[in-house]
């Protein structure tokens, strides 16, 4: 919105979430138990305190439920301190767990755009993974003063819907096929992830939506591809690491 408004609420914007809460998230919902797959649906505690049915009935398919902070328009670089910043994850954090029964176990901030304060907060309040930061093609853990967290990235490599909407809907559906071709072949040789990620109010549209449907036909042709929320995938890395770490203090015994 212009700085020199002299009312400030954006009724496209709003406009657009209630779509995506009205409308698009159950069309992906469905998108998804027709291929039989289970995501992660990263809500900001305010759309779950606003739409509450729609993270109950999404938790319900399967889909684990993560916080995307409290509002989506405030990112943790306007907090000016620590605990400002906490106070707006706990309260998202209690919407989610009124709505759904279960704490959520992933954060990834607005943007995402995390602030100084944001990963030790998200150590300090439990979390298992993040999804703020875009630098590898494979989850890693962070050591945050003793506590692991597992960084899962957003959506480098891969794309979001905000990527693939301008290409139009058969350029976008190509885009995925051949990216995820090149992902495929390089899996191959060492482990790799795909991300595509939706946002309700855009990927929730037919046409986007229909691109999702048959994009996700095509990945299931190929063998050895494993679709998991983000949990799984925090759960498995951590699982490894756990397993290797053994493995070196075996041998260093051994030795």
């Amino acid at each position: 919105m212009p700085a020199d408004n002299s009312h400030t609420d954006d009724f496209m914007a709003l406009g657009a979430r209630e779509y995506g809460a009205n409308f698009g998230i159950w069309r992906l919902l469905d998108v998804l138990d027709k291929h039989e797959v289970k995501a992660t649906v990263i809500t900001s505690g305010l759309m779950a305190e606003l739409f509450p049915e729609t993270v109950v009935e999404a938790k319900r398919r399967g889909h684990e439920i993560a916080t995307h902070h409290w509002d989506q328009t405030i990112h943790p670089t306007v907090y000016r301190t620590k605990e400002a910043e906490r106070d707006a994850i706990l309260k998202s954090i209690a919407a989610i767990e009124k709505a759904t029964g279960e704490r959520p176990s992933g954060y990834m901030s607005p943007g995402p755009r995390p602030g100084p304060f944001t990963l030790e907060l998200c150590a300090e309040l439990g979390f298992k993974w993040n999804g703020d930061y875009c630098d590898s093609d494979i989850p890693y853990t962070i050591n945050v003063n003793g506590a692991k967290l597992v960084s899962l990235g957003y959506v480098r490599p891969a794309h979001s819907d905000n990527d693939i909407a301008p290409l139009g809907l058969a350029g976008g559906l190509q885009q995925l096929k051949d990216d995820f071709d090149a992902h495929y072949e390089e899996a191959q040789r060492h482990p790799m992830k795909f991300r595509y990620s939706m946002h309700n109010f855009t990927g929730g549209r037919p046409g986007l939506a229909k691109v999702f449907d048959n994009f996700l036909h095509y990945a299931k042709s190929f063998p050895g591809v494993w679709f998991g929320r983000c949990i799984d995938m925090a759960n498995y890395w951590l699982e490894q690491e756990s397993l290797y770490e053994q493995s070196e203090r075996g041998s260093h015994k051994a030795a």
